[in-house]
């Protein structure tokens, strides 16, 4: 039970045990270890990330390192993924923790990471080049969760990395907030359950997800072209938004901007809808004629009222029908700075 504890401990407390007792003191040496970064000085992390894994006489489930390292310290880090220690490795985090350099030189992953194709199970690769030779080798038979955050890759790469580099892959984030924008992605995956997206997509297609639960696009006012042809498990789906010319489409059922442009079918599955408008009852209401189902609605809506900016979210529950709604406010005012 003390190892479990410690496994679950941050690097530097879990470290420190060895100085609480005499009992304490082996238990860290041979506990699963969650070794992060940042934890660490950033001025030292490299020196005690290496101390750490050699010293260390258990195993490493989890390790967190900074991009910069792929830029650095690339010899080092492919060193420490060779360790022995990391053997049975199930997360991998190369997360940023300096602005972005666009333009600038990009690193691929290390060659390294190919050892963990049968152990990782979740991964995070932040500010790396993924070339189309590297994605033809990538086979990951456990990985579940993937992030790509400020990642440059081809959209052919990247839809090969989804359907056959990652076959039991069930969640799915991209993040692109700066010159690395995918300009269309279709999606085939038997196993996949969530898709986030934080960048700016010009066309998302879902073809044929059957396990598909969770749909978001969390960049507001971007112009998105969806089109989703077989998610048959899709519950929940945002951020529509009514400024962004943004365009859904459902089989023949097509959605503009939160105007339907053509109802022939409803969409059943969907129970969570969340939109950015301004406060058009009436459009919000003729919308909810698509998802008939629907039982949460969140509405995010900014307006400037002389000197305040009003930040409203509303949730509507459906008892039974959509004839009969609950209408929830919950308004929070504040000063509109001055710049």
């Amino acid at each position: 039970i003390l190892g479990e504890i410690v496994s679950l401990l941050p690097t530097k407390e879990g470290a420190r045990t060895q100085t609480l007792a005499s009992r304490w003191s082996h238990l860290w040496r041979t506990a699963p270890l969650n070794l992060d970064c940042r934890d660490l000085p950033a001025d030292d992390d490299g020196i005690l990330l290496g101390a750490f894994l050699s010293a260390h006489e258990g195993p490493v489930h989890r390790l967190c390192l900074p991009s910069r390292h792929l830029r650095d310290r690339a010899a080092a880090v492919d060193g420490w993924l060779r360790s022995p220690t990391l053997d049975n490795l199930q997360a991998l985090e190369f997360y940023l923790d300096t602005p972005v350099r666009y333009g600038s030189f990009m690193h691929s992953p290390p060659a390294s990471i190919f050892r963990f194709s049968s152990t990782l199970r979740a991964a995070t690769i932040a500010q790396c080049h993924i070339p189309d030779n590297a994605v033809e080798m990538l086979r990951f038979p456990q990985l579940q969760k993937l992030e790509l955050v400020e990642a440059k890759i081809s959209e052919g790469s990247l839809a090969s990395l989804i359907t056959s580099g990652c076959p039991a892959l069930e969640s799915l984030l991209l993040k692109t907030c700066g010159s690395f924008h995918i300009r269309g992605l279709r999606i085939n995956s038997p196993t996949l359950k969530f898709i986030g997206v934080f960048s700016m997509f010009v066309e998302l297609i879902i073809e044929d997800a059957p396990s598909l639960e969770r749909l978001l696009h969390i960049i507001l006012h971007v112009k998105m072209r969806l089109t989703v042809t077989s998610a048959p498990k899709l519950e929940m789906l945002g951020y529509i938004s009514e400024y962004a010319d943004s365009k859904m489409t459902f089989g023949s059922t097509s959605i503009q901007d939160l105007r339907i442009d053509s109802l022939t079918t409803v969409v059943r599955t969907i129970k969570t809808l969340a939109i950015h408008s301004n406060f058009n009852l009436h459009m919000v209401i003729d919308l909810m004629r698509c998802f008939p189902c629907l039982e949460n609605l969140y509405m995010k809506v900014m307006l400037l009222i002389s000197i305040y900016v009003l930040v409203s979210s509303f949730s509507f529950d459906l008892v039974g029908s959509s004839e009969v709604v609950d209408v929830s406010y919950l308004f929070r005012f504040r000063n509109l700075q001055q710049g």
